[in-house]
């Protein structure tokens, strides 16, 4: 079974202001299925393909809470780690932010929070 592990940062919309939040948080990926946990919630959700099939950048769509969020998926082949962001349909700022690795990227020897 391919597992990832990694980081996340959900940006949460303050009541009655413009400013955002980030959330540090979790990412892990065991074959298709990504979890990202943070403090006070999580976020569970599946990729079109396995991980090492999608060494491009794609866009998904997902359903949340508020509507469908697109996401994209990159590869940073130097880093041996994918990254992810997340945004609404009608906004252009980041919702979520992740990214995940195997256990042989260079990204392992980082502090976990």
């Amino acid at each position: 079974m391919m597992k990832y592990d990694g980081f996340a940062t959900m940006f949460m919309r303050m009541p009655m202001s413009t400013s955002t939040l980030p959330v540090q948080g979790s990412c892990t990926v065991e074959e298709r299925r990504i979890t990202l946990k943070f403090p006070f919630t999580g976020i569970e959700f599946e990729l079109p393909g396995n991980p090492q099939d999608c060494r491009t950048e794609f866009d998904f769509k997902i359903r949340g809470v508020r509507g469908d969020m697109t996401m994209t998926i990159g590869y940073i082949s130097e880093l041996k780690a994918y990254t992810g962001v997340g945004k609404q349909e009608d906004d252009d700022m980041p919702v979520l932010t992740f990214c995940f690795f195997p256990i042989d990227s260079p990204l392992t020897r980082l502090p976990k929070l």
